[in-house]
């Protein structure tokens, strides 16, 4: 009778569960607690207003007039669903259009991602055995990165911070 109510938010808690990261699993077990309280606190109550026997009220009261206005009170309260003022739904699914929206990007740039990566991993794959390299090999392969006396004179150990043109070089 209640599960009328709530049906439409019914939540797939197995499946909710399995998104939830370990680390917060103790938070969605109290979650889940107060939902469960708040549905059950829901389903105690009847979905609509018990049934009054006024005949009852009129054979029994000295005043019938008096009850037949409480029936017409009684019998024309409505009793209507919260309103939603501030627009939380509406905030709730922009939120969940605008998630939707940034998941889907961040999954376009994990495959774009995840695409380099290989392109890479086949480039180094391609490369001879680490202990075949020589200071020639790098200096093809990675230009960029290779030591070169001749155009790039660095000195020992050959790292960024030991240059002089280092801006915060000790001299």
């Amino acid at each position: 009778m209640a599960a009328k109510r709530i049906a439409k938010t019914a939540i797939n808690w197995a499946a909710f569960s399995d998104s939830v990261p370990a680390a917060q699993k103790d938070f969605f077990r109290a979650f889940k607690g107060k939902s469960d309280t708040f549905v059950s606190r829901v389903h105690q109550y009847p979905e609509n207003l018990p049934k009054i026997d006024f005949a009852l009220y009129k054979s029994r009261l000295a005043n019938p007039a008096m009850v037949e206005q409480f029936e017409k009170t009684y019998g024309g309260l409505q009793i209507s669903y919260p309103k939603d003022k501030r627009n939380v739904l509406g905030e709730i699914d922009a939120q969940e259009k605008q998630s939707g929206v940034s998941t889907d990007q961040f999954i376009q740039d994990s495959k774009k991602a995840i695409e380099n990566a290989k392109a890479t991993l086949a480039h180094l794959e391609k490369l001879p055995p680490y202990e075949e390299l020589t200071m020639e090999h790098i200096q093809d392969y990675f230009p960029e990165q290779a030591l070169d006396p001749v155009n790039k004179p660095t000195f020992y150990p050959h790292t960024p911070d030991a240059q002089p043109t280092n801006p915060h070089f000790i001299k």
